[in-house]
């Protein structure tokens, strides 16, 4: 996330916040597309990039060799090749640049598949088992194949990039020097970068949009996609399949897909299974297969965690300290305890940034922040507070396209004052990982809306919990 520090009381934070508009003063009180015409069938263009296609070959070249060295590749010659021949049947209608498309199938048991930039598509063998026929599997590898041609890997990276070095450094990449190695190494490394293996809601209805038009091209039926995410969710309880995991529902995903059917030359016969379907997910599923598949070796995290120097690839920050200190705000709106390992970053006399050292820094007027909390009072744009602060979510997201409500508001108890508590995910522009933020609002004393937004990487989230619950318990607001 980032946050531009101004001189005047409004900032916004570039990846997840924007000033707020005033509209009177809270009370503490509570208030309160059409479908004519045919649809066209779905299509997208890429989306800014600082990468060439060909610096997409390359750059998933690099990362796939990494992937080969940390899952277990099948070898098995009947699968591979049906894995092989379904993809380039389906990449044989693929948009946008034509790159050389391979698929690779992965020995583990997860529910996944993933697509690196350039054509590179792996595919887990545990999504074909889950896979109730071929048009489910052929669903899932469009989908993949759509990711490729939109060039989402690399345009997540741009704008990561983007983010880390400033605007002022888009000479540089559209002129001279525009060294690959260099471009890689700002963005995390030339491995199997996170970037490249999770995407927001925006590349994932892409994904699914058009990934049902390839479907149809090739003689599917791109209901069979739905209905794979479909078995996906009823296989959801305790553990969440690590394919809507990677590829979180942009809303509704379903109803979406099958909202384009009529855009869509559907075959009158579309291919629901075959033979070889079959016998390669029979061959998978025999007792001495399942033994030897694997488990839980999906790629490992990389990428910088402080956005000022890019430090080693994984690298995060110091956990946080059991040992808190005291803040009091200049004007004495609110007071609160931190950890003493953390710094405080006065945006302005009643709008704080606490965060540990490695998990910010400060470009182009741009704070950058990955792991922390954002703090403050704003004017709000309703009179009620569930109304300002359904108002001040929404804005957020409208600031970060690519976040969504993760948990609808909830009423709880913030210090004694009636507040709401909201979960909002997306992709950080600098980890590269899911980023959870949970958003808590209740009014100031003077009509103000106050927030309090915690924030972590998803994978260290839980980490964090114990923090951030006894910082929001030690806020003390003005009355």
């Amino acid at each position: 996330m980032s946050k531009r520090v101004r001189k005047v009381l409004s900032f916004v934070l570039g990846a997840a916040m924007v000033a707020q508009v005033a509209c009177g003063g809270l009370t503490g009180d509570r208030g309160g597309t059409s479908k004519g015409g045919a649809r066209p069938a779905p299509h997208f263009e890429p989306g800014f990039n600082i990468f060439t296609p060909e610096q997409d070959v390359e750059l998933g070249r690099r990362s796939a060799e990494q992937v080969a060295r940390q899952v277990p590749l099948m070898n098995d010659a009947q699968t591979v090749n049906y894995v092989r021949a379904l993809g380039a049947k389906l990449a044989a209608h693929a948009p946008g640049q034509k790159f050389a498309y391979q698929f690779n199938v992965v020995g583990t048991r997860d529910i996944n598949a993933f697509a690196l930039p350039g054509g590179f598509v792996f595919v887990n063998a545990g999504a074909i088992l889950a896979a109730k026929d071929e048009g489910e599997l052929a669903g899932v590898i469009a989908h993949e194949i759509t990711h490729v041609a939109l060039r989402h890997g690399t345009n997540q990276a741009s704008k990561a990039y983007i983010a880390q070095k400033g605007l002022g450094m888009l000479g540089r990449v559209f002129g001279r020097d525009n060294d690959l190695g260099q471009l890689i190494g700002a963005v995390g490394g030339t491995g199997a970068n996170m970037l490249f293996l999770r995407f927001g809601r925006t590349a994932e209805t892409q994904a699914d949009l058009e990934g049902a038009r390839i479907m149809a091209e090739a003689g599917y039926d791109p209901r069979d996609m739905a209905n794979f995410f479909k078995t996906l969710q009823a296989k959801g309880g305790q553990r969440t399949p690590e394919f809507l995991s990677d590829h979180p529902d942009p809303g509704n995903r379903v109803a979406s897909i099958n909202q384009v059917l009529p855009s869509l030359r559907v075959s009158a016969k579309p291919v629901h299974d075959t033979r070889e379907f079959a016998d390669v997910k029979a061959r998978l599923g025999g007792q001495g297969a399942r033994e030897a598949l694997a488990s839980q070796a999906e790629p490992q995290r990389t990428g910088p965690s402080d956005p000022t120097n890019a430090p080693q690839q994984g690298a995060r920050p110091t956990q946080p300290s059991a040992s808190f200190t005291q803040y009091q705000s200049d004007d004495g709106s609110f007071a609160l305890q931190y950890p003493d390992n953390w710094d405080a970053l006065v945006a302005d006399d009643s709008n704080m940034i606490f965060a540990p050292k490695g998990a910010y820094g400060e470009m182009n007027q741009s704070l950058m922040v990955t792991h922390g909390i954002f703090i403050g009072a704003v004017a709000p744009k309703a009179r009620d507070l569930p109304s300002a602060s359904a108002a001040f979510v929404r804005d957020q997201l409208a600031a970060n396209p690519d976040f969504r409500v993760q948990e609808n508001p909830r009423a709880i108890n913030f210090g004694g004052r009636e507040a709401y508590a909201t979960v909002v995910a997306g992709p950080s522009a600098v980890t590269g990982v899911t980023e959870i933020d949970v958003i808590y609002t209740t009014a100031t004393a003077d009509g103000r809306l106050f927030y309090l937004i915690t924030m972590a990487p998803e994978d260290e989230f839980a980490a964090y919990q114990t923090t951030f619950k006894r910082l929001i318990e030690s806020v003390r607001l003005a009355r």
